[in-house]
């Protein structure tokens, strides 16, 4: 099984940030793939820069899998149209950037799925 997580944000690193270290803090399931996908919704903060650093130190902190995309057009619509278009995965969950998930977050949805 494989699941992505999709956060659509708009010049919100930090909150971004957040999300994404209590994703991280979750607990992985045990037969599921787990990554993020992040539509950076016309953002000109510094969301681009954190994320592009995210990446950087993935592999080695071992955090979940993320890919990115900027989309330009402004609204949350257009980030979440332009992301349906690039997924691989079986299922999607979408996580808000201001959401704090709790620790069995991603086991949870992985027990609903199955």
């Amino acid at each position: 099984m494989h699941l992505t997580i999709l956060i659509c944000t708009h010049n919100r690193a930090p909150l971004l940030a957040q999300a994404l270290d209590y994703l991280n803090a979750a607990t992985r399931p045990a037969g599921c793939d787990v990554d993020i996908m992040v539509a950076a919704n016309a953002c000109s903060d510094e969301t681009h820069a954190y994320l592009d650093h995210y990446r950087e130190r993935q592999a080695s902190q071992n955090l979940l899998s993320l890919s990115w995309f900027a989309e330009p057009k402004p609204g949350k619509s257009n980030a979440l149209n332009s992301a349906v278009a690039q997924f691989s995965s079986d299922w999607v969950s979408i996580v808000d950037d201001d959401h704090r998930v709790s620790s069995n977050f991603l086991e949870q949805i992985a027990s609903a799925i199955a």
